[in-house]
């Protein structure tokens, strides 16, 4: 059961989830396609537990609640060209460092695209079928647009709260996304358990 503390902390994380999302849709000022998300996405990932902890935001990902709404945005954004963000491009050198092309390209992949402000719309499937390949619980927490709900259970919560790294058990963890969370001081939940 969720304490009174822990109640206001969710509510508080509620807020920031959108007010950190509202003030990033202005940056891009595309009142069209801020309906779309509106109408048909959830906000999901680590973003969550970086907004939790006060931590900088790398990107927020919102998933498309149907098939439909996935095809929608996706030709949206990739036809209308707007607000796409890029990256240089690079190689790397026989010791794996990093070499710079000296060219860019738009963050546009299998899976996702990239905006601007930092948004990335997930269009590899549905939301229902994406988190079923979510690697930890703390990943899994989500925000609905158009409820205005914030969907969390306690074993995530806590898992935020405490930066312990759980599995969802339903993929196989991969060695770089744990280094990435421990750079961040998360901790394999064993190890939590043990201090």
């Amino acid at each position: 059961m969720f304490s009174e503390q822990d109640k206001i902390k969710i509510l508080k994380l509620k807020s920031s989830i959108a007010s950190y999302y509202n003030l990033q849709m202005k940056k891009i000022g595309d009142r069209q396609l801020e309906a779309l998300f509106y109408e048909n996405c959830v906000i999901s990932g680590g973003c969550i537990s970086s907004l939790f902890h006060d931590e900088p935001v790398q990107d927020i990902d919102l998933y498309a609640t149907s098939e439909k709404a996935v095809k929608t945005i996706k030709d949206y954004i990739v036809n209308s060209g707007k607000n796409i963000k890029s990256a240089e491009m690079y190689t790397l050198d026989a010791d794996g460092n990093k070499v710079n092309s000296g060219s860019t390209q738009a963050l546009v992949t299998l899976n996702a695209v990239t905006l601007t402000n930092d948004v990335q719309f997930i269009y590899m499937d549905t939301w229902e079928n994406c988190k079923k390949k979510f690697d930890f619980i703390h990943c899994q927490p989500h925000y609905d647009l158009t409820a205005q709900k914030l969907y969390i259970s306690e074993a995530q919560y806590h898992s935020i709260k405490r930066k312990a790294l759980k599995s969802t058990g339903l993929v196989e963890i991969k060695e770089k996304r744990v280094e990435k969370y421990q750079k961040r001081g998360w901790v394999m939940e064993k190890q939590v358990e043990a201090v």
